[in-house]
C-alpha cells in the first residue's frame, strides 16, 4: 500500500503536518519557556508573561522545543507510511536517517547555547569542532543512505546541462555543502552569542518558507520522504514562530538555527535536487553574502579602519539600520524567499523530466 493511500493527497499530509506539530510546539512552549527561562533567572515561573512586551528573561534554546514537536509526528508517520513505491524516489529508511540526523544538529546547536547563554562562554564550542562535528554527521547520513541503496552518486545541474557523476568524491563533496548550508542558517540568526543582531521571528519566518518551497519541489519529482521531512520542519518553524516573533517570548538560538538549517539540507539531499541548497535558501544565504562581503571590505580597508566599517554587518542589520522594523525586515525576506521559492519550482519542473527519463 502507498503512502498516499494511508495519508491522502500530499496537500492532506501537509494540512496534517502544519496543524500537529504546530499544536505540539505551541504547547510544549508552555511547559519549556518557564523551564529554561528559570535556568537563566534562578526563578521558576510558569506564566509566560505577556506576549507583547520582552523584559531580558527570554530564554533561547527554542531549537529544543521545535525538534521535540517535530519528532513527536515525524517518527511515527515514518514508522507507519510506506515510502517505497514506484513513484518516489525516497525509503522510510531515507525519512528515519534524516531525522535522526536533523536532531543529532540541533544537539550541537543546544550545546552551544548552553555553553553561550546558560554557561556564560562567548566563545561557545571550539570553531574547528564544530565544523568536523557538523561535518562528519553529514558524511554520516550520506553514507547511511549508500547502505540503505539509495544514494545516486550524480548531481543534476541547471540549464540543460545534464547530470554530473562525481563518483566517490559525492560524499565529501555534499557533505561540505550541507555543512556550509547548516552553518549559513546559524549566521542568519546571529553572530555568535550576540542577540543583538538578531531578528525575533526571522529565522523561523524565512526557514518555514525555505522548507515550504523543498516540500512542494519534492512532491513535484515524487520525493515523498523528503517532502515529509520538509513539511513537518516546516510547520515546527511556524509553531515556534508564535513565540519567537517579535518582540520575542523564547529565542530559537542556534539550537533552533541549525535545526532548520539541517532539515533543508537533507530534505534537498534526499530529493536528489541538490541546487535547492542555494535556491531554497537564497533568502539565508543573501544574508550571509552581504555579511562575508563586508568582512572582505572591512579587512582590506587601511588602518585605522573607518568607523562606518563593520566586520560583522548582515543585510537584516544593514536594514534595521536604515530604520526597519522587525516585521519589515521578515517581508523583506519573505520577498526573497518567494523569488527563490520560483526559482526552485522551475527546478523540480526540469529536474521532474529528466527523472522520468531514468
Amino acid at each position: 500500500m502507498s503512502d498516499a493511500l494511508i495519508f491522502g493527497s500530499f496537500p492532506a499530509v501537509m494540512i496534517v503536518a502544519l496543524l500537529l506539530t504546530v499544536s505540539a510546539v505551541f504547547l510544549l512552549g508552555l511547559v519549556f519557556i518557564p523551564l529554561l527561562r528559570a535556568k537563566k533567572t534562578g526563578r521558576l515561573e510558569w506564566k509566560i508573561g505577556k506576549r507583547s512586551r520582552a523584559d531580558g528573561s527570554e530564554p533561547s534554546m527554542g531549537g529544543l522545543v521545535m525538534a521535540l514537536g517535530f519528532a513527536a509526528w515525524l517518527f511515527p508517520t515514518a514508522a507507519v507510511a510506506e515510502l517505497n513505491g514506484s513513484s518516489t524516489l525516497n525509503s522510510r529508511g531515507d525519512l528515519i536517517f534524516a531525522g535522526i540526523y536533523v536532531i543529532i544538529i540541533m544537539c550541537v546547536g543546544a550545546l552551544e547555547d548552553r555553553l553561550t547563554k546558560f554557561r556564560a562562554s562567548p566563545a561557545g564550542l571550539p570553531a574547528g569542532l564544530k565544523q568536523l562535528v557538523i561535518f562528519s554527521a553529514s558524511l554520516g547520513l550520506l553514507l547511511a543512505f549508500e547502505i540503505w541503496g539509495s544514494v545516486d552518486t550524480d548531481v543534476l545541474l541547471p540549464f540543460r546541462l545534464g547530470f554530473a557523476e562525481l563518483g566517490m568524491f559525492y560524499y565529501p563533496i555534499t557533505a561540505m555543502f550541507m555543512t556550509f548550508t547548516v552553518d549559513v542558517f546559524r549566521l542568519h540568526f546571529c553572530f555568535g552569542s550576540d542577540y543583538t543582531t538578531a531578528v525575533g521571528g526571522l529565522t523561523e519566518f524565512t526557514g518555514a518558507v525555505s522548507l515550504m518551497t523543498v516540500g512542494i519541489c519534492c512532491e513535484r519529482v515524487g520525493a515523498s520522504g523528503a517532502g515529509y521531512l520538509a513539511e513537518f520542519g516546516a510547520a515546527a518553524c511556524i509553531g515556534l514562530l508564535i513565540y519567537t516573533a517579535s518582540p520575542s517570548k523564547l529565542w530559537s538560538g542556534t539550537s533552533g538555527s541549525m535545526f532548520i538549517g539541517a532539515l533543508l539540507a537533507a530534505s534537498a539531499v534526499m530529493s536528489k535536487m541538490e541546487l535547492l541548497l542555494v535556491t531554497a535558501a537564497l533568502p539565508q544565504l543573501a544574508d550571509a553574502l552581504t555579511a562575508a562581503l563586508h568582512f572582505i571590505r572591512f579587512k582590506r580597508a587601511p588602518a585605522p579602519r573607518p568607523a562606518e566599517l563593520s566586520p560583522r554587518r548582515s543585510l537584516r542589520m544593514l536594514w534595521r539600520e536604515r530604520g526597519f522594523g522587525d516585521y519589515t525586515v521578515m517581508l523583506l525576506f519573505g520577498l526573497i524567499g518567494l523569488i527563490g521559492g520560483v526559482l526552485s519550482v522551475i527546478f523540480a519542473v526540469y529536474a521532474e523530466s529528466l527523472f522520468l527519463r531514468i
